[in-house]
């Protein structure tokens, strides 16, 4: 039963990546079809290792070239720019797109948030996440369970702001965002680390009728006026704010 369950999961892979080569093994996820396939169907951790940095003949790991491409992962490779987030990217380490992680329970997010870029209120529903700033700042909020305060009291929510080298915990299941209010109207740099290979994201604003901005996650000035409607307040006050600070028409 657990094998044909996993299967099934690559068979939604291999449906998109249906262009790919299917033997590659590099961290570009339209080429690890094949490969994701064995991973998950292994029976051991040493099984997994065999199919990723072995060579054919079985007795020797693969050349300096292709053993570097299964085991260090480039993330500009593998990033994408997302309309509207001024001039922010992301580039996610998955199992996908870094099949060595299958088994390993984690995943690994690069990116950057431009000058009043948000990143809009969001949960991980298989996943904790340790969010670090590496370069400038990012305000955040976390919005916590029920009963936190006792009883059935609504959920509270902490904001913070992390400055560069410092970090926060967003819990799995918590309703969380980041903003880029930063004073000096810098892009932002960040890495995430999630607790699942398979973290999954939820967006938990409802999207207009029409406008495809909320499944992108990053929203920039262009955007941010198609969803202002739905965005709580408070968010839209800093970033009305910093619109105006950073001179952001």
């Amino acid at each position: 039963m657990q094998t044909n369950i996993l299967r099934a999961l690559v068979g939604t892979l291999a449906f998109r990546t249906s262009l790919a080569a299917p033997t590659a093994r590099g961290n570009d996820p339209k080429d690890n079809t094949e490969l994701l396939e064995k991973l998950l169907t292994a029976p051991t951790q040493a099984h997994r290792f065999q199919d990723i940095l072995v060579d054919g003949s079985g007795s020797k790991f693969l050349n300096d070239e292709e053993l570097a491409k299964v085991t260090v992962h480039n993330f500009e490779q593998n990033q994408f720019n997302i309309t509207g987030s001024q001039g922010g990217w992301n580039s996610p380490a998955n199992t996908e797109s870094f099949p060595i992680l299958v088994g390993a329970g984690l995943a690994v997010n690069l990116g950057t948030v431009g000058p009043c870029g948000v990143l809009l209120p969001h949960v991980h529903p298989r996943a904790n996440e340790f969010f670090i700033v590496v370069d400038n700042e990012l305000d955040f909020g976390t919005r916590v369970e029920i009963g936190v305060f006792g009883g059935l009291s609504p959920s509270p929510e902490y904001t913070g702001k992390l400055k560069k080298n410092s970090g926060t915990l967003f819990p799995q299941g918590s309703v969380h965002y980041q903003i880029n209010n930063s004073p000096n109207c810098k892009e932002s740099t960040f890495v995430v680390y999630l607790s699942s290979e398979d973290p999954g994201t939820t967006t938990v604003l409802q999207e207009p009728v029409g406008n495809g901005t909320l499944g992108r996650r990053q929203v920039g000035r262009e955007d941010f006026e198609m969803i202002r409607a739905v965005t709580p307040p408070h968010i839209v006050s800093v970033l009305d704010k910093c619109f105006a600070r950073c001179n952001i028409v």
